[in-house]
């Protein structure tokens, strides 16, 4: 073996050992930064923190000392701060004491929780205490509690006649669910809270007005209201059709839409005539020799008629959205839509070689195809006027 593999060898011996030290000091240093932080919350007085990060590490490492150092001296200290604070609320004002209080017991036994499910952290806290009776008490007590809250809410809706009130205590009756999904009394308080919260818009049929012209707006009325009707804007807004409508039931607001200033299949024809012409183009041939012919090169011309036909349609649509109780406009726009058809097509005279790539494209019909149908034209032109409105009603009814 020469000194230069050996230098090599021990040279890459080495780097692996230093890597090796830097990944090992690096798990050190973290280990520490980490208990120390541990520490530091329980000497800060975050014993909650302190608790679950010294079961963590238990976890991971049962005989970690900092770390059972730090649960045996931070969950008596949790412990007993908790349940003084729990004493403390069950005494006080605050409408949501109990909420507050399930949450304290919540916080208990999840480190009863957390410490059977970590043997070293078992080692440390021998009998922590479960609190499961008084966290069921504490559950029944904050949902009666939101129910209570929803129920003087509905009070003020019928003095007030405000829908917010309304939204209130559907909110509070959802919370009290929440806590107590089992009562089926709390979903019929959602049930009732929501039916007086919320806003009934009626979409109106929308009328056609053509003398010249037998269209419909059937299909556009069709996509348009289907869409609003299935799109989920609000649990506080409900979209019907006089066709779905509740009988007797009142809507509170109405889209009225209609279509005005609109022109369908205005017609518009255009021809040009182009003078082609192309050099270096092989003509033909001569025979120079008696036994080889030399190629002949010329000029081709052709001449080029185009022609394109335009069907423009366009149209506006005036949407509305009223209070039905008085009338009043409480927003207004003018949607615009167009719709613009074209047909080529052509012929030519002369050297077909002297013609362009873009007058292939004309002679690919010789003659125009048959207009576009009306009906079919209305409908293109309605499609930008239907995302219009759909984006419209999403950004108009969020803030309900």
């Amino acid at each position: 073996m020469n000194s230069k593999t050996t230098f090599s060898r021990f040279s890459s011996r080495g780097i692996e050992s230093n890597k090796w030290m830097l990944w090992v000091l690096s798990f050190l240093l973290l280990a520490t930064v980490s208990c120390k932080s541990t520490k530091k919350a329980y000497e800060k007085g975050d014993y909650e923190k302190a608790v679950f990060n010294s079961i963590e590490k238990l976890r991971k490492s049962p005989d970690n000392r900092k770390a059972g150092e730090t649960l045996a001296s931070a969950y008596p200290a949790l412990k007993e701060y908790l349940v003084e604070r729990i004493q403390l609320r069950k005494m006080s004002q605050d409408q949501l004491k109990w909420e507050q209080i399930f949450l304290d017991y919540s916080s208990l036994n999840r480190a009863y929780d957390e410490i059977q499910r970590a043997p070293g952290a078992k080692r440390v806290i021998a009998s922590p205490k479960v609190f499961n009776q008084e966290l069921q008490e504490a559950r029944e007590m904050a949902s009666e509690e939101r129910r209570e809250l929803g129920r003087n809410e509905l009070k003020n809706y019928d003095r007030y006649g405000d829908r917010m009130h309304a939204r209130e205590a559907f909110a509070h009756f959802q919370k009290a669910y929440e806590l107590m999904p089992n009562n089926r009394e709390l979903l019929l308080d959602m049930e009732e809270a929501r039916e007086l919260a919320t806003v009934w818009v009626e979409i109106r049929p929308i009328p056609m007005h053509s003398r010249s012209l037998e269209l419909s707006n059937e299909f556009f009325e069709n996509q348009l209201t289907e869409f609003i009707c299935d799109y989920p804007s609000s649990p506080f807004i409900q979209f019907v059709t006089p066709e779905s409508k509740e009988e007797g039931k009142a809507s509170d607001q109405i889209i009225e839409m209609k279509f005005d200033d609109f022109v369908i299949g205005q017609l518009g024809v255009k021809e040009k005539i182009l003078q082609r012409k192309k050099d270096s183009v092989q003509i033909g041939e001569i025979q120079a020799e008696e036994d080889s012919a030399a190629l002949v090169y010329g000029s081709v011309e052709a001449e080029m008629h185009q022609f394109e036909k335009v069907v423009n349609s366009s149209g506006l649509l005036d949407f509305k959205i009223l209070d039905a109780h008085t009338g009043a406009v409480l927003s207004q726009k003018k949607f615009a839509g167009t719709y613009v058809y074209q047909d080529f097509w052509g012929f030519f005279n002369g050297d077909k070689r002297a013609l362009t790539e873009e007058d292939e494209l004309y002679l690919e019909k010789s003659q125009a195809s048959a207009d576009p149908l009306p009906q079919d034209l209305f409908v293109a032109f309605t499609q930008p006027i239907f995302d219009q409105v759909v984006s419209y009603v999403k950004d108009y009814y969020r803030k309900y």
